[in-house]
């Protein structure tokens, strides 16, 4: 493998890992919004509970 082979697939490798890793954040973070237990916690007579992932940051 020659150098700049090497140097490309260090650079695709690091883009997976930080895409797999912001997939992951996501997914928990969509998971947590999707909870009943939230929607449940809600006591007022009109509760909307309609959070986005904006929302949460």
């Amino acid at each position: 493998m020659t150098i700049k082979t090497r140097k490309y697939l260090k650079i695709f490798t690091l883009c997976a890992l930080a895409t797999a890793l912001y997939g992951t954040a996501v997914y928990r973070a969509e998971q947590a919004r999707l909870q009943p237990s939230m929607a449940a916690a809600c006591n007022h007579g009109q509760c909307t509970y309609s959070a986005t992932l904006s929302d949460l940051r």
